[in-house]
């Protein structure tokens, strides 16, 4: 069969099968162009703006069968923001969620808001242009939004959180729209917020655990690799499958939790601390590992980030100790702690700790 003859059999063959369309999608790419578009408009922006951040759920989200990553590329086009430069993010979110789009400008503190109407995405692009921008997004949007301002004026922040302006992600925006704009949060700890969609010491704290372990057990070696067992779990745990790859479907993070009272009981064992997982330096050569019981001072935390006496909103005070805890990156020793060192001898032995039904840390010793 020639060339020509197959590729025209493809096309039918495509066009034949319901719901199956291209993934570069021209109406795709001409909502994220509009949405930049209108955003620039409201924030008296142009394109390149070193001070604008992008965000979106463009490329999770689909309708039906269709996909939505072509909106990211009008949406670099218009603004200029772009995976390279640092300054597009792009939240986790369902393919079930609306689409929306969010731009801040980080120098005046103002973001805007736009989420698509589902019906906009059948609209051809000559539609989505010439439309008036209320019959392409539903929801559009201008707050201000910075820490500064929130901090002085706290009915700002619960105002904006019970009307959900953003569509219900006000917290989940600002909290990384305010992170990306302190010039001493790495680019490692924006990805992990985005994939947990949020940013709030949970995911602080698991940045800071990470940063203790590859201090005491670096990676010297294509051989090896972190595992992961988190137990007891909160959110610290979203950050291991970002910045190390320790995916439950490489058996590199499993997941444990302990019951409430479990937990207090361990916390009055250490002395006030609270248990915050086993980590392994596994060796794919040898077959061993090196592990770490971790340790994580929460009660330390609130008092070195002036959260311990918090009399405003609590969801403003977790931006609060956010904010403050990207301080300690590079120190993070002032909030971790070992609390069991330990030596994986075989699979056998790290299977003894994660396999289904058994609690690791009484394995180690680490108990009540």
């Amino acid at each position: 069969m020639s060339n020509v003859r197959y590729i025209l059999l493809i096309a039918l063959l495509v066009a034949l099968v319901p719901g199956t369309v291209f993934a570069g999608d021209a109406t795709m790419d001409a909502i994220g162009s509009r949405a930049a578009a209108v955003a620039m408009d409201h924030l008296a922006s142009a394109q390149g703006n070193e001070n604008m951040l992008a965000m979106t759920d463009a490329g999770a989200v689909m309708f039906g069968n269709r996909t939505t990553e072509r909106c990211l590329k009008g949406v670099t086009t218009v603004s200029g923001c772009s995976i390279g430069d640092g300054n597009l993010l792009m939240p986790q979110r369902s393919k079930f969620s609306p689409l929306w789009f969010f731009f801040y400008r980080k120098d005046t503190g103002e973001a805007v808001f736009l989420q698509v109407k589902p019906e906009a995405v059948e609209k051809s692009p000559e539609e989505i242009k010439a439309l008036p921008p209320e019959d392409v997004f539903g929801i559009i949007a201008k707050e201000r939004i910075d820490a500064e301002y929130l901090l002085a004026n706290q009915s700002a922040w619960t105002g904006m959180l019970s009307k959900k302006v953003f569509g219900g992600n006000e917290f989940s925006l600002i909290t990384i729209a305010n992170m990306w704009a302190d010039p001493r949060t790495p680019y490692d700890f924006l990805r992990a917020a985005s994939f947990h969609n949020h940013l709030c010491p949970g995911v602080s704290s698991g940045y800071l655990i990470s940063r203790y372990v590859e201090e005491r057990l670096p990676i010297e070696g294509p051989s090896q690799s972190y595992k992961v067992i988190a137990c007891p779990v909160w959110c610290k745990d979203d950050l291991f499958p970002v910045i190390w790859d320790a995916t439950p479907g490489k058996n590199g993070l499993f997941v444990k939790d302990l019951s409430a009272a479990e937990k207090e009981a361990l916390k009055k064992s250490t002395g006030g601390t609270d248990v915050a997982g086993i980590y392994v330096r596994w060796n794919a050569s040898t077959n061993t590992g090196d592990g770490l019981v971790v340790g994580y001072n929460w009660s330390l935390s609130n008092e070195l980030t002036g959260t311990a006496d918090w009399k405003g909103d609590q969801a403003l005070a977790k931006l609060v100790m956010d904010l403050k805890l990207i301080d300690y990156r590079d120190r993070p020793e002032e909030m971790v702690t070992t609390l069991s060192e330990f030596r994986c001898e075989s699979p056998n032995d790290f299977a003894a700790l994660a396999s289904a039904g058994v609690n690791p840390l009484k394995v180690l010793g680490v108990e009540a």
